[in-house]
């Protein structure tokens, strides 16, 4: 309602006497479970101190119902003979006064004694409670904002509606959540009183970049706790209406008659916008407001903002209807402006009167009242006003009379003695009349039973019942019984218990046995003892008589809570090499329980029990079991756990993150150069500030401590080397001379960059060793290289072509071994070398020193003087080399031999020339081409040839099991250490002895290619017979092939 229906005084008449009505005042909350006491009407109206105490002693209290719409008798009690009013259902405020401030409830209460009869107005004021959380229309709601609004426009949202209309439990404020920085919010008031709010852009949109937006709106009220609900806001941008609809008045007034044709149009609203399209299209709408009541009534037509009766009007004194409506246009977004519209509505004489009987006790009375006795309070309303209004009542009944209280109020009084025995009960009926034209009538009847009473109340056997209860029980847990009685007798005496309101969510008792039980499990960390009051009424009438017992709960612990680190997680830091027994930091946890149950004790999991720390299981204090080296491990994750000491104990862990801090306590560790690696050759030809070598080390340390300086302490090379301190490269400082070849020592200090630095030291050896230089002008590199690989390319073809040779002369040999009677005793000797064979550069092939000698004799003995000698030199005699074997047979068959490889002719021992040397052949003339080519041939040939006598540097051991002659290269001083059958490295210099012949046989072949490229117009020069010399060297050679075929075992390693 818009407003509080005032309460006028009543004049009450008792027969001859009059006095003023008493108004009575009570506060009481919303939603609190009854019986509410609200207090003693007649001590608070002074009742009890204004009459005499033989009447009071006798007054009956009863609601009188004057029939109007406030008529709220049905919600509350009252004690018929004490006068205790108290609440009879739970009172929803919202219900009873929606969208009011004030919300007072009148009762007409009755008070009556034979024949004294006072009415008694009492005022209970509900005070708001905030459960009521405030509601959008609807859960989310859309809006389209074009792209290119200005940052500070607004765009109005739905507002809530709270039910609560306490000073802080209606709606308050709305706000963003989350925030954004997109959008804000605009409030402000309405003409209505209620909150407007509006979403307010702050940054500028882009489309492009966002085409859509999620914010939600909540509504929140000033209550504790506070209440909200949330409204989605889905924004989208688009790719504009700026004039709000403008109504023709702001207020609107219409006059009409209550008696109005329901659907009947009783006025029409205009507004009119000035954009163009659907921005200027108006849509009427009446707005939400807290009293919806007349918009009920009424409805409006949205496109024409015609106004109709939608339900039949029904005159009320007082304000018109006041109803906001709202016109809004159809842009995006809408704008939309509000006007009032007041209807008052005319009363006509249509509505008769409506009697409203209060039967006092009930409708019972004693057969044994007296004359006057009041047995019902009559009013009347009729909803007219003026002569329409005023209303005449009258009864006709031999036993009851009706006398006049007010002009619209009566009480029925006994007019004649009652006997029960003639009637049990009486029908008594009312008749009312206006003075309206035409008069509007009403009758009602009642029924009064006639009666043939409950004086004491119900009594605990003790004042204060004590009991406990552990925490965590669950709901259903006795936790005593309590009793009371009553003297009366049959229904009187009838004992009911019941719990006091604010406790009955917690407990709950037994109304016929008193045993009382929990109803929902106890915390003793929220409360530790609970106090209430246990009720016991009896079933007395008219009002049953109650009494009131003590009930103290003592709640017991239980270990119900973990322990709780006062942090999830640790890090400390400790350094190494500290001593055991060090503090490394301390962990702390508390327990909510009490007692052994808070008692907590730390300990370390099992699985770190091999880990480097230790933990005091009552302080939490972490300790080093042992020195650390961060070296070994830089960091440790921990568990540890707290426990308590409760009977089934529980525990809760955090993480412990210890960090190891460096210490300067590890040496530089070398890597190169090491013991049996310290030696490094440096070339001559090494060009200054080129890398000689690195020292190469690293330190386990880290930072400073890890950064190493290198740094020579003793030398012996007159700075011919310099280090980089920081790499550890050696460098050298200048150009090597003469007399720098030769071996130097370096030492070098590795050292680190700690607070007190720690080092290592090594020694370097570098031995600067002379290169030769190639004598091949550096121009014709690329041509020497070219011929390398020609002489590859012939040397394979030509091994190749040797090969077919040696297997086709092995088959010719094979055929004349079956024709030949002395093959065999040939196979039976070995054939050696007897005599000295001379290569010399000047002549074009082999030739033969001592011709009479006889190559292969019976016995196959040479005498001992008789010597084979090769020599070579070059065309222009620039470099000779002559190849000496000398043999000398020794004991057990081992040759012994004294040779020597000379780099020229003048050095040898043996420089004999041979007996029968044939004239050099007519050199003829050279091209300059030729020349060039020939030199080149020829120092390719003697590297080549160098390189072979080299190989050939080895010691030749007579075999006597073979009973062979072999001839072999060895080393002066050096003796064989191995024995004859050993299958390995045969001989002084490790020549394996049936590798030989293999060796040899390269040897000849390899001549043969030498000679081949040396004399590139000669055909091959050991197979010419032109000469005697030229065909004893092709006999030789193709003996030997012979021989080889012969002894084919002996090549079958042959090594390529």
């Amino acid at each position: 309602m818009a407003s509080i229906l005032p309460y006028s005084l009543v004049l009450v008449i008792f027969g001859i006497s009059c006095c003023q009505c008493q108004s009575v005042a009570y506060n009481t909350a919303e939603e609190v479970l009854p019986p509410v006491y609200l207090g003693n009407v007649a001590k608070d109206s002074n009742l009890s101190s204004t009459i005499d105490p033989s009447i009071l002693a006798n007054i009956k209290f009863s609601f009188l119902s004057v029939g109007s719409d406030s008529d709220n008798s049905d919600l509350f009690q009252i004690n018929e003979n004490t006068g205790d009013l108290e609440t009879k259902s739970k009172l929803d405020r919202e219900a009873l006064c929606p969208f009011q401030k004030l919300c007072v409830l009148p009762l007409r209460i009755g008070a009556n004694s034979g024949t004294f009869f006072r009415t008694i107005n009492v005022n209970i004021s509900i005070s708001d409670r905030n459960d009521n959380s405030p509601l959008f229309p609807m859960n989310s709601t859309s809006l389209s904002i074009p792209e290119d609004a200005n940052i500070n426009s607004t765009f109005p949202l739905s507002s809530a509606l709270d039910k609560d209309m306490g000073e802080n439990n209606s709606l308050k404020t709305y706000v963003l959540e989350p925030p954004s920085d997109t959008f804000g919010l605009l409030l402000g008031r309405k003409i209505d009183e209620t909150l407007e709010v509006n979403l307010v852009l702050t940054q500028k949109l882009d489309r492009e970049k966002v085409r859509s937006y999620r914010v939600y709106l909540v509504a929140k009220d000033g209550g504790l706790p506070q209440r909200s609900s949330t409204m989605t806001i889905n924004v989208a941008v688009q790719d504009i209406n700026d004039n709000k609809p403008r109504f023709s008045y702001s207020q609107y007034n219409v006059t009409i008659q209550e008696d109005i044709t329901v659907g009947t149009t009783i006025m029409k609203v205009s507004a009119s916008d000035d954009d163009d399209g659907q921005n200027g299209v108006v849509e009427y709408q009446f707005s939400s407001t807290p009293n919806g009541e007349s918009q009920k009534l009424f409805s409006i037509n949205n496109n024409t903002g015609e106004v109709k009766v939608i339900q039949q009007l029904t005159f009320t004194s007082g304000e018109p209807h006041r109803i906001v409506v709202s016109a809004i246009d159809h842009g995006f977004p809408a704008l939309s402006s509000q006007a009032f519209i007041n209807i008052h509505v005319v009363d006509v004489n249509n509505h008769a009167p409506e009697i409203n009987i209060n039967l006092l006790s009930g409708g019972k009375v004693s057969e044994s009242s007296n004359k006057g006795t009041v047995i019902a309070y009559v009013a009347v309303v009729d909803r007219d006003t003026g002569k329409n209004g005023q209303v005449k009542c009258k009864i006709i009944h031999p036993k009851f009379q009706l006398h006049v209280l007010s002009n619209t109020e009566y009480k029925v009084v006994v007019s004649d003695e009652l006997d029960r025995e003639e009637n049990i009960e009486y029908i008594v009926k009312v008749y009312c009349e206006d003075d309206g034209i035409p008069k509007q009538n009403k009758s009602k009847s009642f029924i009064v039973q006639v009666l043939d009473t409950n004086d004491n109340e119900p009594k605990f056997d003790r004042d204060l019942y004590n009991a406990t209860i552990t925490e965590n029980k669950a709901p259903g847990q006795m936790i005593t019984k309590v009793t009371a009685s009553d003297s009366d007798q049959e229904n009187n005496a009838e004992v009911h218990y019941a719990i006091e309101p604010n406790f009955r969510s917690k407990f709950e008792v037994d109304s016929s046995t008193g045993i009382i039980r929990a109803k929902v499990e106890f915390d003793r960390e929220q409360e530790s003892s609970i106090t209430f009051k246990v009720y016991a009424a009896d079933n007395g009438t008219p009002v049953p008589l109650t009494a009131t017992a003590t009930v103290k709960l003592n709640i017991e612990d239980d270990n119900d809570e973990f322990p709780t680190f006062n942090k999830s997680s640790y890090n400390f830091q400790v350094m190494e090499n500290k001593n055991a027994d060090f503090v490394v930091g301390t962990v702390l946890a508390t327990d909510k329980d009490i007692g052994s149950n808070a008692a907590i004790v730390y300990t370390l999991p099992f699985s770190y029990q091999n880990a480097p720390f230790s933990i005091n299981p009552s302080t939490g204090e972490i300790k080093t079991n042992r020195r650390l080296d961060r070296e070994a491990k830089p960091s440790y994750t921990l568990s540890v756990m707290a426990t308590d000491r409760g009977v089934s104990p529980k525990n809760s862990s955090c993480t412990v993150t210890v960090t190891v801090l460096d210490e300067n306590d590890e040496y530089p560790h070398i890597r190169f150069p090491n013991r049996g690696n310290e030696s490094i050759k440096v070339p001559h030809t090494t060009l200054p500030n080129s890398i000689v070598t690195q020292v190469e080390a690293y330190d386990k340390d880290e930072g400073e401590n890890g950064t190493l300086r290198y740094s020579i302490v003793k030398r012996d090379d007159d700075n011919l080397f310099y280090i980089d301190a920081k790499t550890g490269q050696i460098y050298l400082s200048r150009k090597i001379e003469s007399f720098d070849i030769k071996e130097f020592s370096l030492f070098i200090d590795v050292s680190d960059q700690g607070a007190v630095p720690l080092k290592t030291g090594v020694e370097v050896r570098l031995f600067v060793e002379y290169h030769a230089i190639p004598t091949v002008a550096e121009q014709k590199i690329g041509q020497n290289v070219l011929i390398a690989i020609t002489i590859a390319c012939v040397t394979i073809v030509l091994s190749l072509a040797i090969l077919v040779t040696i297997f086709l002369i092995k088959r010719v040999d094979n055929n004349k071994r079956k024709r030949l009677p002395n093959v065999e005793s040939i196979d039976q000797h070995e054939f050696q070398l007897p005599d000295t064979v001379q290569y010399n550069s000047k002549k074009s092939c082999l030739t033969r020193e001592n011709s009479h000698k006889t190559y292969l004799t019976d016995n196959n003995n040479l005498t001992s003087h008789e010597v084979k000698k090769v020599s070579f030199s070059s065309d222009d005699q620039q470099d000779s080399g002559i190849f000496m074997i000398g043999r000398d047979v020794g004991p057990n068959g081992i040759v012994s031999t004294n040779q020597h490889i000379y780099a020229n002719h003048h050095q040898s021992p043996y420089n004999s020339q041979p007996e029968d040397t044939p004239p050099p052949r007519p050199r003829r003339e050279k091209k300059p081409s030729d020349l060039h080519q020939e030199e080149v041939n020829r120092m390719a040939s003697i590297n080549f040839h160098q390189k072979l006598i080299n190989n050939y540097n080895k010691p030749l051991v007579y075999h006597p099991e073979e009973n062979r002659h072999f001839l072999s290269l060895k080393k002066p001083g050096v003796e064989d250490t191995n024995s004859d059958g050993s299958g390995e490295d045969w001989g002084y210099s490790g020549i394996k002895r049936r590798d030989l012949h293999s060796l040899l046989e390269m040897d000849l072949r390899i001549w043969c290619i030498i000679e081949k490229l040396r004399q590139t117009r000669v055909q091959w020069s050991p197979c010419q017979a032109g000469t005697d010399g030229q065909r004893e060297a092709t006999q030789w050679v193709l003996r030997y092939f012979r021989y080889c075929s012969f002894n084919s075992t002996a090549i079958k390693n042959h090594r390529t």
